[in-house]
């Protein structure tokens, strides 16, 4: 099944230079999915992929409520700990359509 790229990616950016995150839009004929893919930097190699996870389109809503779900729970416990919380960040992501 080939592949076909319909959108650019968005990379977001991690606590280190030396990491990050691709999401990447995936669509075929059969079916329509997101690939997440955790890279690293490495010198002399440049941006490596350590891993990638792959998600139906069907199960986007689900990945969204349990990262939203997280992302409360950390912001909570840093509250708790009298850790300052920055606002949000909104990351555009590729449209669907």
């Amino acid at each position: 099944m080939p592949v076909t790229n319909n959108a650019p990616e968005q990379v977001l950016g991690a606590a280190r230079e030396e990491q990050r995150v691709e999401v990447v839009f995936e669509g075929s004929a059969d079916a329509e999915r997101v690939a997440l893919r955790y890279s690293t930097w490495v010198d002399g190699l440049g941006w490596c992929v350590q891993k990638t996870i792959r998600v139906e389109g069907d199960q986007l809503d689900e990945l969204q409520r349990a990262l939203t779900v997280a992302r409360h729970r950390i912001r909570r416990r840093r509250a708790e700990s009298g850790e300052t919380v920055r606002p949000a960040q909104v990351i555009q992501m590729p449209a669907l359509s």
